[in-house]
């Protein structure tokens, strides 16, 4: 089997949900003896932004991946046979970290929108951390209507994610990931895209619903695919 990179780290309780998804996808998938039904995986923890930060703690514009994400690749690189990301996000700076690591990302990106196209649907919503370019502008290009929230449930959003991400979320955070959901359905999306691997960790059973995409649980199911194919 191949060994599977992951950059995760973006952030770590989302990385630890991807590994969970991904033991239980090869449990499904693959004939299980002992420990031995698993691929290969090399893990890295990256402890810091995956872009470039001003002192204001906004990322400099134009946006540019931090170095210190590109090293990190490289690494795995040396000791993988392809990379997964377990954020979004970072997926655009994919060619980069390509570039770096010498090897393919499985994009979690691609899997989301070949899941979309499956579909039968009229509007997709788009919930993630910030504005969801990274979906929004592939969308545009393939024609399909989507639908984004408004700023003032983005940020209280994007402050429950930020909540997540330090291990620190209430009550009040997981509402505001679910009135997101809400405010979408209500504005006719069909199905919705959580392009933030921290929002099914806030919605937690309501991830659950058929409406609902995770890109995390399709990017493991295509990592044990993809690391068990002959190489």
């Amino acid at each position: 089997m191949k060994t599977v990179g992951v950059l995760g780290g973006l952030g770590p309780q989302a990385t630890m949900d991807f590994e969970a998804r991904f033991h239980q996808a090869a449990q499904r998938l693959i004939p299980q003896l002992g420990n031995s039904g698993f691929p290969p995986m090399v893990v890295f923890y990256l402890r810091h932004p995956a872009v470039v930060m001003g002192a204001d703690l906004k990322p400099v514009q134009p946006v540019q991946p931090d170095p210190r994400l590109l090293r990190a690749a490289e690494q795995l690189g040396a000791l993988a046979d392809f990379l997964v990301i377990t954020a979004n996000a970072p997926h655009l700076f994919q060619d980069h970290i390509e570039q770096a690591s010498g090897k393919p990302v499985l994009s979690m990106i691609e899997v989301t929108l070949e899941e979309v196209q499956r579909r039968t649907f009229q509007t997709v919503g788009l919930l993630g951390f910030g504005e969801p370019v990274v979906y929004q502008v592939p969308l545009d290009r393939l024609g399909i209507p989507n639908r984004r929230l408004p700023a003032e449930l983005r940020d209280r959003l994007d402050q429950a994610i930020w909540a997540v991400w330090e291990g620190r979320e209430t009550a009040e955070d997981r509402d505001a990931a679910a009135q997101a959901v809400d405010y979408l359905r209500n504005q006719g999306a069909d199905i919705l895209i959580l392009g933030c691997t921290e929002i099914p960790l806030l919605l937690g059973e309501q991830a659950e619903a058929p409406d609902l995409i995770n890109p995390a649980q399709l990017l493991a199911e295509a990592a044990v695919r993809a690391a068990i194919q002959p190489a």
